[in-house]
């Protein structure tokens, strides 16, 4: 809030001294109304700008007599002030526009793009640009990146209230389906550029007047991921309160790739929760089971590996009850996962080889290969190095054969690890050097990190001691940042320890 001399001054800046010297009285009316925030301030400024004719006295008198016809609820002398200022600007917009603003209020998440707001309106993208072009002149709309348009806080708060008193239910119904149809084609089309080999679900086709975002290329993808981060998180909890529930988890499963592959592990258990919620109002076991495996993910990298094993036996326990093999598949490579996390290298070997042979069973190549490299790091930890590298080419072959990029990251991360385990340091540093280009490729900050962690161990055995120091730094700026905080990342920091001593050593005299 401005004080009285600090809101004159502005509103003198604005308008000139002369006009507010010719129409003193109403200027401090106007003053009155704007309670100090430069937000109203500009908003009445815009409304003489864009009517020269329009008077201080009149635009005064047009908000004394606002003011009454306001419902105030419980809110303080100054929020009914502004209300008036916001009412005076919002009379004034072009009817069609002012729809707009009150639809704009019923859109999930801090902010909107245009592409996203087109489809909220059922508006053709030129006529909107010209209704949102008005927005802001009259300072009811900010656009605060290219592209991206937001509220203040407080004209949030009246728009919202108009739309509440405007909107039918069956409106705001409608509004809130294409938004979310929005998000939800738009955002399993990028996923596929992200995951193409993930299986797929059926959607429902988008409502009339829904135009979702064409997107090509795997980094325009990561990018509308990057941008839409918070509204999807909120689309999926406003789905789920308005009881959309095929919206809210279909919403959750298309934003799993990229937050994990961002390490975004709070949020991938904030938006799988709600799906869950929403699976089981459905009835969906299938869909559930998909919930409890990404949440046993996040929950173990988290530091909560109980909670994880929980959620996958209930994962197995719901596949199994529909004859879900391919489920029970997916469930048993996470349980192989998890016991490796934990280091039960003899269970995770026996689930590994269960998923083996569910995925070979039903024909799934990009499952069969991702178990074969499963089993291959099984193979490396229980000493078997030779057994592990031909699992491992196996997994290759078949995951450059169906360009699998995601798949021969991980695959050539484990292979060189296990030529690292035989000493076979130019093989193992080439293979880890592929995994690194992969996973930088595909954004995957997690997978990125491990990579470094074992070429940071290769380095140590070669001594090549400076590398191996900056691999393990990198390694541990992207899991910190991703707030992990578990003994693995104990570990490397322990080894980081013991290499800085070591280069003491080597350089005292």
């Amino acid at each position: 809030m401005l004080t009285d001399a600090e809101a004159h001054e502005l509103l003198t800046r604005h308008l000139g001294s002369g006009r507010i010297a010719s129409e003193p009285e109403a200027a401090s009316t106007l003053l009155k109304h704007c309670a100090g925030l430069p937000l109203a301030i500009s908003i009445l400024v815009a409304r003489v700008t864009m009517n020269p004719a329009l008077t201080l006295a009149a635009l005064a008198a047009e908000l004394q007599e606002t003011t009454p016809r306001l419902d105030v609820l419980d809110a303080s002398e100054t929020t009914a002030n502004l209300r008036a200022v916001f009412a005076a600007s919002y009379r004034a917009l072009a009817p069609q526009t002012a729809h707009v603003f009150r639809q704009l209020a019923l859109a999930p998440g801090p902010d909107i793009s245009l592409p996203a707001a087109a489809s909220l309106t059922a508006l053709p993208p030129p006529r909107l640009r010209a209704h949102v072009r008005e927005l802001q002149a009259a300072h009811l709309l900010q656009e605060h990146a290219p592209g991206r348009y937001v509220f203040h806080d407080l004209l949030l708060a009246y728009a919202t209230e108009l739309a509440d008193a405007f909107a039918t239910d069956r409106e705001r119904s409608a509004t809130l389906g294409r938004i979310l149809d929005h998000y939800v084609h738009t955002a399993y089309a990028a996923d596929r550029l992200l995951l193409p080999h993930r299986d797929p679900i059926s959607l429902t086709p988008a409502a009339d007047g829904v135009s979702p975002e064409r997107l090509t290329t795997h980094r325009q993808a990561l990018g509308w991921f990057a941008h839409e981060r918070a509204p999807l998180a909120a689309a999926v909890e406003q789905a789920a309160l308005a009881g959309s529930d095929s919206h809210a988890w279909q919403l959750a499963w298309t934003t799993v790739t990229f937050l994990t592959r961002s390490g975004l592990w709070h949020d991938v258990e904030t938006v799988q929760r709600t799906a869950l919620t929403a699976a089981t109002r459905l009835g969906d076991h299938s869909a559930q089971a998909e919930c409890h495996r990404e949440l046993a993910y996040a929950f173990a990298l988290t530091g909560r590996g109980p909670e994880a094993g929980r959620a996958l036996l209930r994962a197995l326990e719901l596949s199994t009850k529909v004859s879900d093999v391919l489920g029970q598949a997916h469930t048993h490579i996470a349980l192989g996962w998890l016991h490796e996390y934990q280091g039960d290298q003899q269970t995770a070997f026996r689930h590994d080889l269960t998923a083996l042979e569910l995925f070979t069973s039903l024909g799934h190549r990009p499952g069969r290969a991702r178990a074969l490299n499963a089993v291959g790091w099984d193979h490396i930890q229980l000493g078997h190095h030779q057994q592990a590298i031909s699992h491992c080419r196996e997994a290759l072959a078949l995951q450059q054969e169906l360009q699998d990029e995601r798949g021969q990251a991980g695959t050539w991360d484990t292979l060189g690890y296990a030529y690292q385990q035989t000493g076979d340091c130019r093989n193992a540093l080439e293979c880890h050097r592929h995994s690194l280009a992969l996973n930088r490729k595909l954004g995957h900050r997690y997978n990125e990190a491990e990579t470094l962690v074992h070429l940071g161990e290769l380095h140590r055995a070669t001594g090549s001691l400076d590398a191996a120091q900056d691999a393990w730094q990198r390694a541990i700026a992207i899991l910190t940042d991703a707030g992990r905080h578990d003994t693995e990342l104990d570990r490397i920091r322990s080894m980081l320890r013991d290499l800085s001593g070591a280069s003491r050593s080597r350089e005292r005299p």
